[in-house]
């Protein structure tokens, strides 16, 4: 019985072990810290500590009940949605290969485009047409999404996280600053 929780346990072990030797390091980071702003070593110390919790937590979950699963409500209605979703008996599975190669291809073009698009216009279009493409057709939603959806990664990334975004060529630049000035990101 034991034997089989401490192998359950391992790849958890392991993944604590490494996260706290990396969180180690981080508190190394060599940096002179500026007045009312986080330095570099913020955000990987406090990932690596999400991971070492996450770990331990699954170690102990482990250790106390073994490899007993517990199903919650996401898991049934998922499991539902599947059964539903199930092609017929003896009904050839659908074959999106196509679907694939166009969502490889906007993907590409994303990254290609970023620099004269700007992050936001870029990220915008790439949301609603990557909806689009996994055949989601309410028009309202999509443009709400992926507008809402990409004003919050600018948000996050540039206000919280302080990571720089390429605000784009001219005319689509002026955009970008638009939307950097609304958020109030200098």
């Amino acid at each position: 019985m034991w034997l089989t929780k401490l192998k359950a346990a391992a790849p958890y072990v392991i993944v604590l072990g490494v996260a706290a030797f990396l969180f180690s390091v981080a508190t190394h980071f060599d940096f002179t810290p500026e007045r009312g702003r986080i330095g570099p070593d913020f955000w990987p110390k406090l990932i690596l500590a999400l991971t070492i919790a996450a770990s331990a937590y699954e170690i102990v979950k482990l250790a106390i009940w073994g490899q007993r699963e517990v199903e919650g409500v996401l898991e049934s209605i998922v499991e539902e949605v599947e059964g539903a979703l199930e092609p017929a008996a003896g009904a050839p599975p659908a074959s999106h290969l196509h679907l694939l190669a166009l969502g490889i291809a906007l993907t590409v073009a994303y990254v290609a485009l970023i620099e004269t698009l700007g992050f936001f216009i870029d990220t915008v279009a790439y949301l609603a047409l990557f909806m689009v493409l996994g055949r989601y057709r309410r028009a309202g939603v999509v443009l709400a999404t992926s507008a809402l959806g990409t004003l919050l990664f600018v948000f996050i990334f540039m206000k919280i996280v302080y990571v720089s975004l390429p605000i784009g060529r001219a005319p689509f630049a002026a955009v970008s600053l638009l939307v950097m000035n609304v958020l109030g990101i200098r």
